[in-house]
């Protein structure tokens, strides 16, 4: 079965998915129509990806009827377009994060049940092959218990960004992948933002995440920084993993318990350097990654690997650092939003 898909925005990041979509081959998903209303991008994607082009979403979704909407509108029209796909029977891959409000995200997730459609989120980074080696050995144990997980992500000012800020747009990535990561939800969270260079929002965030589990997830993030960072730290009580998004790289950073010969400090048993090993990942890029998990979820009618309420746990942690760092306090979770199961 060969789905049709439209994509709705033709910026940086849609074209990324127009590309993925015509790198596919029309056996798995036939690329039809975009919708762009800035006259020159649309132009643009036309013409590089032999596609039909709508300066109106729900005209491309009247007249095309795709099986897949793809949403790479900015955030605040995340709602309005995904709402408007579903109500016309389109299954949707929305990018993250899933909506601006945690209303609006609830009312997707409800409209997709009540359809019988399916609702992806676009975090990618679930679908880096670093990550996804990562999560096979914490399965198995490898590192022992978890204590603590450190992301950093880096980088300059996006002037493409106007409606979010860094925490809507850069912190849900990894709010996302530590929750799949520990396999656990956020107990209490703690925030520090600094508005810099950004007119309306945060553009630094240093967060903290305490999950019920026992684990803390530490988050470094801006767009202050000259150079791009992308990495993330997991360590437990054999050793410490280190991704490199960016590179797709995987380290392991093994412990050595040696002994002491100080006598005042022979009882007692410290950590030290130990043997480090850069592990074999099968590189591949994670957009497409994440097309074939959506394409293989509607082809054999099971959820995909990031669903409406993955999307909505990020964003609901995402909002919470916001408050957080705005109150100056610990921001305890309140519970389920109501309507959706967790």
């Amino acid at each position: 079965m060969t789905l049709q898909v439209g994509v709705v925005g033709a910026g940086s990041m849609g074209a990324n998915h127009l590309r993925v979509l015509r790198d596919l081959g029309n056996d798995a998903a036939q690329l039809v129509a975009v919708a762009e209303p800035d006259d020159t991008a649309r132009d643009r994607a036309i013409h590089r990806f032999g596609v039909s082009g709508f300066p109106d979403y729900r005209e491309m979704i009247d007249r095309m009827k795709p099986d897949l909407i793809v949403v790479a509108a900015p955030t605040h029209l995340h709602y309005e377009v995904g709402s408007f796909a579903l109500e016309h029977g389109a299954h949707v891959l929305i990018e993250k994060p899933i909506a601006s409000t945690l209303d609006e995200a609830t009312e997707l997730i409800t409209l997709a049940r009540a359809r019988g459609l399916r609702l992806a989120v676009g975090h990618v980074e679930r679908f880096n092959p670093a990550i996804l080696a990562l999560r096979n050995l914490l399965a198995r144990e490898m590192v022992g218990k978890v204590y603590y997980l450190h992301a950093r992500r880096l980088g300059p000012f996006p002037p493409r960004i106007r409606d979010v800020g860094v925490i809507l747009d850069l912190a849900t990535h990894d709010l996302d992948v530590m929750r799949y990561l520990t396999g656990s939800e956020a107990a209490h969270v703690y925030a520090e933002s600094q508005q810099r260079i950004h007119q309306t929002r945060e553009d630094l965030l240093l967060g903290l995440v305490r999950f019920e589990n026992d684990t803390i997830g530490m988050l470094d993030i801006n767009w202050l920084t000259p150079t791009k960072v992308r990495e993330l730290s997991v360590t437990g009580e054999r050793g410490m993993y280190q991704v490199n998004y960016l590179t797709q790289d995987l380290y392991f950073y093994e412990n050595d318990y040696t002994a002491v010969n100080w006598d005042a400090l022979r009882s007692l048993t410290g950590v030290s350097e130990g043997t480090m090993t850069r592990l074999k990942v099968q590189k591949a890029e994670p957009l497409r990654l994440e097309y074939e998990d959506v394409l293989g979820a509607l082809r054999d009618d099971r959820a995909p690997t990031v669903t409406g309420e993955d999307g909505l746990a990020a964003l609901r942690l995402a909002h919470q650092l916001i408050e957080a760092a705005q109150e100056k306090r610990v921001v305890r979770m309140a519970g389920t939003v109501p309507g959706v199961a967790q």
